[in-house]
Protein backbone atom coordinates (compact mmCIF):
# COMPACT_ATOMS: atom_id res chain seq x y z
CA UNK A 1 0.00 0.00 0.00
CA UNK A 2 1.53 3.24 -0.66
CA UNK A 3 2.07 6.39 1.20
CA UNK A 4 -0.77 8.29 -0.24
CA UNK A 5 -3.29 5.04 0.41
CA UNK A 6 -2.66 4.95 3.46
CA UNK A 7 -3.28 8.50 4.47
CA UNK A 8 -6.85 8.49 2.07
CA UNK A 9 -7.73 5.58 4.57
CA UNK A 10 -6.29 7.31 7.80
CA UNK A 11 -9.02 10.54 6.79
CA UNK A 12 -11.80 8.35 5.79
CA UNK A 13 -11.46 6.39 9.05
CA UNK A 14 -10.92 9.39 10.94
CA UNK A 15 -14.16 11.23 9.14
CA UNK A 16 -16.09 7.87 10.03
CA UNK A 17 -14.84 8.26 13.64
CA UNK A 18 -15.89 12.01 13.57
CA UNK A 19 -19.66 11.39 12.16
CA UNK A 20 -20.22 8.01 14.45
CA UNK A 21 -19.04 9.50 17.38
CA UNK A 22 -18.92 13.67 17.73
CA UNK A 23 -21.73 14.45 15.26
CA UNK A 24 -24.44 12.11 16.31
CA UNK A 25 -27.07 13.02 18.82
CA UNK A 26 -26.56 12.52 22.70
CA UNK A 27 -28.89 10.17 24.14
CA UNK A 28 -30.58 11.09 26.99
CA UNK A 29 -28.91 8.66 29.09
CA UNK A 30 -25.48 10.20 28.50
CA UNK A 31 -27.06 13.31 29.03
CA UNK A 32 -27.94 12.50 32.81
CA UNK A 33 -24.63 10.78 33.27
CA UNK A 34 -22.90 14.06 32.55
CA UNK A 35 -25.29 15.58 34.46
CA UNK A 36 -24.40 12.95 37.47
CA UNK A 37 -20.57 13.88 37.24
CA UNK A 38 -20.76 17.45 36.90
CA UNK A 39 -23.93 18.88 38.55
CA UNK A 40 -24.77 22.45 38.95
CA UNK A 41 -27.93 24.47 40.09
CA UNK A 42 -28.95 28.32 39.47
CA UNK A 43 -31.25 30.09 41.46
CA UNK A 44 -32.53 33.72 42.00
CA UNK A 45 -34.36 35.99 43.99
CA UNK A 46 -38.26 35.68 42.95
CA UNK A 47 -39.35 38.59 41.09
CA UNK A 48 -35.57 39.39 39.40
CA UNK A 49 -34.05 39.10 36.53
CA UNK A 50 -33.14 35.35 35.88
CA UNK A 51 -30.17 36.35 33.69
CA UNK A 52 -27.07 37.97 34.52
CA UNK A 53 -25.86 38.88 31.49
CA UNK A 54 -23.28 41.53 30.85
CA UNK A 55 -22.64 41.59 34.56
CA UNK A 56 -19.28 40.48 36.25
CA UNK A 57 -20.01 37.60 38.84
CA UNK A 58 -18.07 38.20 42.54
CA UNK A 59 -17.10 34.63 42.86
CA UNK A 60 -17.28 32.85 46.28
CA UNK A 61 -15.12 29.73 47.20
CA UNK A 62 -16.65 27.58 49.21
CA UNK A 63 -14.92 25.55 51.91
CA UNK A 64 -14.99 22.30 49.51
CA UNK A 65 -13.33 24.32 46.97
CA UNK A 66 -16.38 24.70 44.82
CA UNK A 67 -17.69 28.00 42.84
CA UNK A 68 -19.98 30.11 44.04
CA UNK A 69 -20.90 32.74 41.34
CA UNK A 70 -22.81 36.14 42.51
CA UNK A 71 -24.28 37.75 40.34
CA UNK A 72 -26.39 39.94 43.69
CA UNK A 73 -29.82 38.40 42.70
CA UNK A 74 -28.57 35.37 40.87
CA UNK A 75 -26.26 32.64 42.22
CA UNK A 76 -25.21 29.73 40.46
CA UNK A 77 -22.81 27.14 41.20
CA UNK A 78 -21.20 23.89 39.49
CA UNK A 79 -18.02 21.26 40.52
CA UNK A 80 -16.75 21.55 36.95
CA UNK A 81 -13.57 23.38 37.78
CA UNK A 82 -13.21 21.45 40.70
CA UNK A 83 -13.05 17.86 39.40
CA UNK A 84 -10.52 19.69 36.71
CA UNK A 85 -8.22 20.42 39.61
CA UNK A 86 -8.77 16.95 41.37
CA UNK A 87 -8.13 15.00 38.18
CA UNK A 88 -4.52 17.25 38.11
CA UNK A 89 -4.06 16.08 41.70
CA UNK A 90 -4.82 12.82 41.44
CA UNK A 91 -2.35 12.68 38.47
CA UNK A 92 0.41 14.52 40.53
CA UNK A 93 0.27 13.44 43.97
CA UNK A 94 -2.07 10.19 44.14
CA UNK A 95 -4.71 12.32 45.87
CA UNK A 96 -7.98 13.37 44.72
CA UNK A 97 -11.41 12.88 45.51
CA UNK A 98 -11.45 9.87 47.72
CA UNK A 99 -7.24 10.34 48.78
CA UNK A 100 -4.77 12.91 50.37
CA UNK A 101 -5.90 15.45 48.00
CA UNK A 102 -9.52 15.65 48.55
CA UNK A 103 -10.87 15.28 51.90
CA UNK A 104 -14.37 16.87 51.18
CA UNK A 105 -16.19 14.19 50.65
CA UNK A 106 -17.92 12.45 47.70
CA UNK A 107 -19.21 14.92 44.73
CA UNK A 108 -22.82 14.63 46.18
CA UNK A 109 -21.76 15.75 49.29
CA UNK A 110 -19.79 18.51 48.01
CA UNK A 111 -23.30 19.56 46.18
CA UNK A 112 -25.44 18.99 49.18
CA UNK A 113 -22.63 21.56 51.04
CA UNK A 114 -23.04 24.05 48.14
CA UNK A 115 -26.25 23.95 47.53
CA UNK A 116 -26.52 24.84 51.85
CA UNK A 117 -24.55 27.66 51.54
CA UNK A 118 -25.99 29.13 48.45
CA UNK A 119 -29.36 28.80 50.52
CA UNK A 120 -27.46 30.61 53.51
CA UNK A 121 -26.60 33.52 51.24
CA UNK A 122 -29.79 34.52 49.50
CA UNK A 123 -31.33 34.62 53.07
CA UNK A 124 -28.35 36.24 54.32
CA UNK A 125 -29.00 38.64 51.81
CA UNK A 126 -32.92 39.01 52.76
CA UNK A 127 -34.40 37.05 49.49
CA UNK A 128 -38.29 36.34 50.83
CA UNK A 129 -38.20 34.10 48.31
CA UNK A 130 -36.10 32.06 45.22
CA UNK A 131 -36.93 30.65 41.77
CA UNK A 132 -35.10 27.60 41.05
CA UNK A 133 -34.05 28.33 37.87
CA UNK A 134 -32.00 25.49 35.98
CA UNK A 135 -29.87 22.94 37.48
CA UNK A 136 -29.13 19.02 38.12
CA UNK A 137 -32.58 17.30 39.44
CA UNK A 138 -31.55 15.97 42.74
CA UNK A 139 -29.81 19.53 43.59
CA UNK A 140 -33.03 21.35 42.85
CA UNK A 141 -34.66 18.95 44.94
CA UNK A 142 -32.39 19.47 48.08
CA UNK A 143 -32.57 22.95 47.94
CA UNK A 144 -36.12 23.04 47.81
CA UNK A 145 -35.93 20.38 50.84
CA UNK A 146 -33.79 23.00 52.86
CA UNK A 147 -35.63 26.08 52.07
CA UNK A 148 -39.00 24.01 52.98
CA UNK A 149 -37.38 22.81 56.55
CA UNK A 150 -35.79 26.79 56.83
CA UNK A 151 -38.80 28.40 56.01
CA UNK A 152 -37.47 29.86 52.92
CA UNK A 153 -40.16 29.95 49.82
CA UNK A 154 -39.33 28.21 46.56
CA UNK A 155 -40.96 28.41 43.20
CA UNK A 156 -40.50 27.25 40.17
CA UNK A 157 -40.07 23.87 41.40
CA UNK A 158 -43.51 21.11 41.83
CA UNK A 159 -42.09 18.82 44.42
CA UNK A 160 -43.40 15.12 43.50
CA UNK A 161 -44.51 12.18 45.91
CA UNK A 162 -41.06 10.90 45.60
CA UNK A 163 -39.66 14.70 46.62
CA UNK A 164 -41.71 14.80 49.81
CA UNK A 165 -40.70 11.31 50.82
CA UNK A 166 -37.07 12.42 50.68
CA UNK A 167 -37.53 15.70 52.49
CA UNK A 168 -38.93 13.25 55.35
CA UNK A 169 -36.07 11.28 55.30
CA UNK A 170 -33.82 14.77 55.03
CA UNK A 171 -35.33 15.98 57.99
CA UNK A 172 -35.45 12.51 60.35
CA UNK A 173 -32.02 12.63 59.38
CA UNK A 174 -31.17 15.98 60.56
CA UNK A 175 -33.57 15.53 63.57
CA UNK A 176 -31.51 12.27 64.56
CA UNK A 177 -34.36 10.09 63.74
CA UNK A 178 -32.76 7.25 61.97
CA UNK A 179 -36.46 5.07 61.27
CA UNK A 180 -37.15 5.30 57.44
CA UNK A 181 -40.45 7.80 56.54
CA UNK A 182 -43.30 7.16 55.96
CA UNK A 183 -45.07 7.98 52.49
CA UNK A 184 -47.01 11.41 52.97
CA UNK A 185 -49.86 10.06 51.25
CA UNK A 186 -51.52 6.58 50.95
CA UNK A 187 -50.33 3.85 48.86
CA UNK A 188 -53.74 2.66 47.39
CA UNK A 189 -53.14 -0.19 45.60
CA UNK A 190 -49.45 -1.00 46.73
Amino acid sequence: MSLEDERQQLDATLREARRTIFERDITPQEFYALLCRYPYLEVCETGKPQTAVGIAPTIITAKNGWKIYDYGHFLASGCHELIAYLWVLEDSEGGGEGGEGGGYGTIVQQAADVVEHMLLLAQERGWVSSDIVSGHYPLQRLYWILSDLSGHKVSNFEPSLEDYVVRRWVEALRNKNFIMPKYPYPQGGR
